[in-house]
């Protein structure tokens, strides 16, 4: 029977063969990440794992400006925290229990296999002066701050919507309306999460300057709020103690992007801003709000005609102030935008200093065995980078982080701010336009806090090390 559908499958591709084009393009990386006291103290917790990730992204050229996009992901993570995201399979991922040694992970000869997942599944229509998107498809705006697809090498999340949305291009201005739906329990209106979107856009390549702003209003019915708040294991997170979630989600976020380059510096700001409502209320029956905001800046000094080039990254994210339960002002800048190796990226020391626990499963994982899923929040931070082009393949790179959190974030008494400063060193090695291997070392000197104030938790000196590569086709 498995031969026939085969066969029928051919067949049915031979004959539309002649009327499309199938173009198939992909990314294969492997990572390895070593870290050897996210705890900062004894026990040191260390932790080491490796990731195995293929995406294949074919795509149907149709007919004339008619195009299919498609995403797949053949090594996928199995854990249930990182399944719908870019992580890959863990390296010696286990088994499911059982008594035979098929399904015993010291007694057999042969690893598990794995799902093949569909990410991605969309229609691009290119008109004169516009184009048509519908369907599964990502989404990625500014510096990737709110909103980014994960198409960096290793990008390990992403931003993708089931949508429909057409793009008015006149000139170098653009306009995009959208309209997403999120979630949908069933065919009725009573129980979905929708997205409303308005994109605008200057970008003029001549000058290489770029304004734009994006307006987007995410609303759910009551029926449909699923917004972690206040309990078990979450119970110090949105609404304090007693906390209930009983009406509607209803959250904007409004960001714009200022980009302009020369040609021996560019500038890069985005800002992003939200407010709304949660649908959840505290113990007295306050409304929780959000009112926060993050901005990012990137400035580059190029120098096309040397060895030397240099870049700055700084920037703020506001912080959830925990004595406030009615407003949430904590933003979390989206995990795929790091900084540093170790800092924002990795959860370290023995508190939530950053209030990034609502994005985070935190009751299965913790500083021990979660992956990278930490996130810039609650924090300014200041990173110089310096490359140097040691030959046409290598290149060395060096960057310090050094960052403040904005609010105390347990209320602890006599509580510092200051989270220390990191230096990564990267070798990087281009064998070819396509293939990048890079290993880097980062060195954590933790700032006083880490230690809670009164608390005093440990904070002690960590590094971690990485190495990953990957190649594109």
């Amino acid at each position: 029977m498995k031969s026939r559908i085969l066969t029928l499958g051919i067949l049915l591709f031979s004959a539309a063969a002649p009327a499309m084009t199938l173009d198939w393009a992909g990314t294969y990386r492997f990572e390895w990440m070593q870290v050897d006291r996210p705890s900062l103290g004894t026990p040191g917790w260390s932790k080491a794992y490796g990731l195995n990730y293929l995406r294949l992204s074919p795509k149907i050229i149709a007919t004339d400006g008619v195009t299919i996009h498609s995403a797949f992901d053949v090594l996928a993570n199995e854990d249930a925290a990182y399944t719908n995201q870019q992580f890959g399979q863990l390296w010696g991922q286990s088994l499911p229990a059982g008594a035979d040694d098929s399904r015993s992970n010291t007694l057999s000869q042969t690893k598990g296999t794995t799902t093949l997942r569909v990410s991605e599944l969309y229609m691009h229509v290119q008109q004169e002066y516009g184009s048509l998107i519908v369907g599964r498809a990502p989404y990625e705006f500014g510096l990737g701050i709110s909103y980014n697809a994960g198409r960096g090498l290793f990008d390990h999340w992403h931003t993708s919507m089931d949508l429909v949305g057409y793009k008015f291009i006149v000139g170098n201005l653009s306009f995009m309306p959208m309209i997403g739906r999120v979630a949908a329990a069933d065919a009725g209106l009573a129980n979905t999460v929708q997205d409303q979107i308005f994109e605008f856009l200057y970008d003029s390549k001549d000058t290489g300057s770029t304004i734009g702003a994006v307006i987007s209003r995410r609303q759910s019915s009551p029926g449909n709020n699923d917004t972690p708040f206040s309990a078990a294991p979450k119970a110090d997170m949105i609404g304090g103690a007693g906390a209930t979630r009983a009406d509607a989600y209803s959250m904007q976020t409004t960001s714009f992007i200022l980009k302009r380059e020369w040609e021996s510096f560019k500038f890069r700001m985005e800002g992003s801003f939200l407010s709304g409502s949660y649908g959840v209320r505290t113990l007295e029956g306050d409304e929780v709000k959000n009112n926060s905001y993050g901005i990012a800046m990137e400035m580059d000094f190029p120098r096309p005609e040397g060895k030397w080039d240099a870049s700055v990254r700084l920037g703020v994210a506001s912080g959830d102030d925990p004595k406030t339960k009615d407003n949430w002002e904590g933003f979390t800048f989206h995990r795929n935008y790091d900084v540093a190796m170790l800092l924002f990226n990795h959860r370290l020391g023995g508190a939530d200093f950053l209030r990034t626990n609502l994005i985070k499963d935190t009751s299965v994982h913790d500083v021990s065995n979660s992956l990278d899923d930490e996130a810039i929040s609650n924090a300014v931070y200041l990173s110089p980078k310096i490359r140097y082009g040691w030959s046409e393949r290598w290149d060395i790179v060096n960057s310090l982080t050094y960052a403040q959190l904005m609010v105390n974030p347990t209320n602890s008494v006599d509580f510092k701010k200051d989270l220390g400063l990191e230096w990564d060193i990267g070798l990087i090695y281009k064998p070819r336009e396509n293939m990048r291997w890079e290993n880097q070392l980062g060195l954590l000197f933790p700032g006083a806090a880490f230690k809670d104030g009164t608390v005093d938790r440990p904070n002690g000196f960590t590094y971690g090390f990485s190495t990953r590569a990957a190649i594109t086709f």
